[in-house]
């Protein structure tokens, strides 16, 4: 037999085969019970299991698919660590929390199911994960702790429950296909880098959460006068419906905080705050960046909702080579200029 079994505990796996069925009434799979059993591609784990170890499966590269018992209430940290091969995961309703590195570098993982009962997913618990394309967390979930998904590269959609509080250092960095994340309006605390996907993101907030620059990519918030223009990206995040003037702008770099400012003009929904006293202060480059970026959406929502003067715009429209854009902004700015002398003619009548 090539199990080492003592009072119910699973020591230690010593055989070759490619299908491994643990024998009925193990209570407990030891820490390293089965490490680096290379030939092992599935395993049948009995209901009688309540505990597998830490590093359990760790470096199982072959095993293709993992099962376990509705009886098991603990997960040790590494359990499935560097199983190369392994698809998919069922996990049972009976874990309230994932360990850390619990599936770190399981490079060909596609499909996790996780129960409506984890309410904590330790660190690193996904990292490198690269075949991971959507993940749906549980409503339960209240902390996603450092680099869950650290360089999770294939990670396109993530799904993050309206009771998440806490979100760790680094949960997102290297996720380069996460083209969007809905935060809730419970989430009250989150980390350095945790949105540092490396790529492009539409960051949905609520006007409860304050967003800072060090959640963000570093190298998004910096002057970019004095850097390479090749590493000028300013659409790399957009912070859409968030609520801009609970930023501390004193935090962002000079041009980081015109690219937030035309941000919020495209998904204008309500005041501005002290935005408003920022933008007509630096109206000039806002306009540069609206012009030369073709973020025109953003010049008619300020023109719309009488943010900018229409004049002010003027000196800008020969370099505007879309005709339909370019028509667009002339008609706006002549009916608010048309607003403009009604307002001064009902005056004129009052006096």
């Amino acid at each position: 037999m090539p199990f080492e079994i003592s009072h119910d505990v699973l020591k230690k796996y010593e055989g070759n085969e490619t299908h491994v069925i643990i024998p009925e009434g193990i209570r407990e799979i030891a820490d390293y019970a089965f490490y680096g059993a290379h030939a092992m591609e599935y395993i049948s784990i009995p209901s009688s299991v309540k505990e597998i170890g830490t590093n359990a499966f760790y470096d199982c590269a072959s095993l293709k698919e993992a099962v376990l018992p509705d009886s098991l209430f603990y997960l040790g940290s590494a359990a499935f660590g560097r199983c190369f091969d392994l698809k998919r995961v069922w996990l049972p309703d009976s874990l309230t929390s994932l360990p850390r590195i619990a599936f770190f570098q399981c490079e060909r993982l596609e499909q996790i199911r996780l129960p409506e009962t984890i309410t904590r997913i330790g660190r690193a618990c996904f990292e490198k994960c690269r075949s991971l394309h959507v993940i749906v967390l549980p409503e339960t979930l209240r902390i996603l702790e450092d680099n869950v998904f650290d360089e999770c590269t294939q990670l396109e959609a993530v799904f993050l429950p309206e009771n998440l509080e806490e979100i760790g250092n680094n949960v997102f960095i290297g996720c380069e296909n996460l083209a969007e994340i809905t935060l809730g309006k419970n989430v009250r605390k989150i980390g350095t880098g945790a949105f540092e996907t490396g790529g492009s993101l539409k960051l949905n907030v609520p006007e409860e959460t304050e967003i800072r620059p060090q959640m963000l990519d570093n190298r998004w918030n910096m002057d970019w006068r004095t850097d390479t223009p090749s590493r000028l990206d300013e659409k790399k995040y957009l912070l859409h419906d968030s609520y801009i003037p609970s930023l501390r702008l004193n935090e962002w770099k000079p041009l980081s905080r015109v690219v937030l400012a035309v941000n919020y003009l495209e998904t204008y929904r309500g005041p501005l705050g002290n935005y408003e006293t920022w933008i007509h202060e630096h109206t000039q480059e806002l306009l540069e960046m609206i012009v030369s970026s073709k973020r025109y959406e953003a010049l008619n929502k300020a023109l719309a909702n009488n943010i900018l003067d229409a004049d002010l715009v003027q000196p800008y429209l020969h370099r505007i080579n879309d005709r339909d854009e370019k028509a667009k902004l002339l008609e706006m700015s002549r009916n608010q200029k048309k607003k403009d002398d009604l307002l001064s003619m009902d005056l004129d009548d009052l006096f």
